[in-house]
């Protein structure tokens, strides 16, 4: 692969990169759905950068040892039992050859927690069957609803990485903040409604389709056990990755198409398990302006109703 590095502008505090196309948007395309390989990224960043394209948009910011230990170190412990589930959600991203309507996608440890905009067909049917009027078009995640503890041990990371995002990247985090205080489902004092976690998931090529379109990802990694190797963060068509480790924080344009490169983990105890923050722009749409049901009394109707149905089959 040849090298994407156009220039680099060493004279500040931080050295800022302009990379070129090294794939055309034909060859970029072609690249979706599959994993990537260390050959696609000719350059893996492991200190401080700002990455620009020709066009002048920004890439990336990434910034090493910004977040605190003891916040990672907790929400680690908080997720992961939570994250060792598999799930059949990620459609395009688990590399998937099938549509995510379908029956055969491929299963992968990854999830959301916070808030999202869409019901499950099973909760939906929950609902219609109950005769229990769905409180919004928004919910909380089950996580959040299942583990409120949990939840609470993870906010003071979620809130150090919107402060990093509020640094770095402070008109798009404005714009981002607007909206997300539009609805109440969003998470609090944070530019944020949703967090995807990935535990020892390679993501194949994609873009994040449902994210505000004006906003960035923020993606941050925690570890446990072993050291790996690998595992790096990047486009493929810019040729450019990023070695994030725990401790550190990427600002990325999850819009681009971008993935991660094999890891190779020491033993079985290797962990990596990252964090990606955004808005979902469903939520935005769907649910601004609305009021915050109540989660605990709607689970105890629920519940009460499941104890009925199970009583009438006895």
């Amino acid at each position: 692969m040849p090298n994407p590095v156009v220039s680099v502008d060493k004279s500040g505090k931080v050295p800022v990169y302009i990379v070129k196309k090294i794939l055309t948007d034909e060859e970029t395309k072609a690249k979706t759905r599959t994993f990537l390989k260390d050959d696609d990224f000719p350059v893996v960043l492991k200190t401080d950068a700002d990455v620009y394209t020709e066009d002048g948009e920004l890439l990336l910011r990434f910034r090493k040892d910004v977040l605190s230990e003891n916040a990672s170190t907790d929400t680690y412990n908080a997720l992961k039992n939570f994250a060792k589930h598999a799930s059949t959600d990620r459609g395009i991203a688990s590399g998937s050859k099938q549509g995510t309507e379908t029956r055969k996608k491929q299963p992968v440890t990854t999830h959301i927690i916070g808030y999202f905009d869409k019901w499950s067909v099973s909760q939906k049917s929950t609902f219609k069957h109950s005769g229990i009027k769905m409180p919004s078009r928004c919910r909380l995640t089950s996580f959040n609803l299942k583990h409120p503890d949990m939840w609470k041990a993870c906010l003071p990371l979620i809130h150090e990485i919107d402060e990093q995002y509020k640094k770095l990247c402070p008109k798009e985090h404005a714009n981002q903040l607007k909206a997300a205080k539009s609805t109440p489902f969003h998470i609090k004092g944070t530019a944020f409604s949703t967090i995807t976690t990935n535990l020892n998931f390679r993501t194949a090529a994609h873009t994040d389709t449902g994210d505000w379109p004006e906003g960035f990802g923020n993606l941050v990694v925690l570890e446990s056990g072993a050291a790996y190797k690998g595992a790096h963060t990047g486009f493929p068509q810019y040729g450019c990755a990023v070695d994030c480790r725990q401790g550190d924080f990427l600002a990325m344009d999850v819009h681009q198409l971008h993935g991660n490169s094999p890891m190779v983990p020491a033993d079985e105890t290797s962990m990596r398990l990252s964090l990606v923050s955004y808005l979902r722009e469903g939520i935005v749409k769907k649910c601004r302006g609305a009021t915050m049901y109540n989660a605990e009394r709607l689970a105890k109707r629920l519940d009460n109703w499941r104890k009925t149905q199970k009583n009438k089959r006895r």
